[in-house]
């Protein structure tokens, strides 16, 4: 997981992914859920209450739910303290509708914010680039291909037969 932490430093605060920030989802025909965690650390000197909300961009018709890392009330930091690992967001994506855009992208701002004064300590960005896995012909759409194709055949080579009886030319 340390190959993809990455970080995000403010005055205050640093949120650090153990996960990839800037993520690509495959829907289908369920719901897909993105979870990305990592750690919050209070790098001041004095005691930190925050909150870590989400500000979504781009997000609809993609987003089924978002759910943030830290809700309020927060929680408080002491000076050097970490949150350790955790669910910093975690996004849901509609299932697979062909009458959606694909690809899309979703982006996250992850706000770290005081609570009581709505003073915003850092942010950092994420993102989701949506996709869908191309679906699969069923197999009913596999058979009458291959029965159309022997069919064209079978007709095509009558014909050649015709064609190539003398007095044809």
């Amino acid at each position: 997981m340390a190959a993809f932490a990455q970080s995000t430093k403010a005055d205050s605060l640093t949120i650090t992914y153990t996960v990839n920030q800037n993520q690509t989802a495959v829907v289908g025909p369920g719901f897909t859920v993105l979870d990305f965690t990592g750690s919050v650390t209070n790098n001041c000197d004095a005691v930190i209450t925050f909150q870590l909300a989400g500000v979504l961009h781009n997000f609809e018709p993609y987003v089924a739910s978002f759910v943030d890392g830290i809700p309020f009330p927060g929680i408080t930091l002491r000076p050097g303290a970490s949150t350790g690992v955790i669910d910093l967001a975690i996004v849901t994506l509609q299932p697979f509708d062909r009458s959606l855009p694909y690809p899309g992208n979703v982006g996250i701002a992850l706000e770290a914010i005081n609570p009581m004064s709505g003073s915003i300590f850092t942010e950092n960005d994420a993102s989701i680039h949506v996709v869908t896995a191309t679906p699969e012909p069923s197999a009913t759409v596999l058979l009458l291909s291959a029965f159309g194709g022997l069919l064209f055949a079978g007709m095509t080579s009558s014909k050649l037969r015709l064609l190539a009886r003398p007095g044809n030319f």
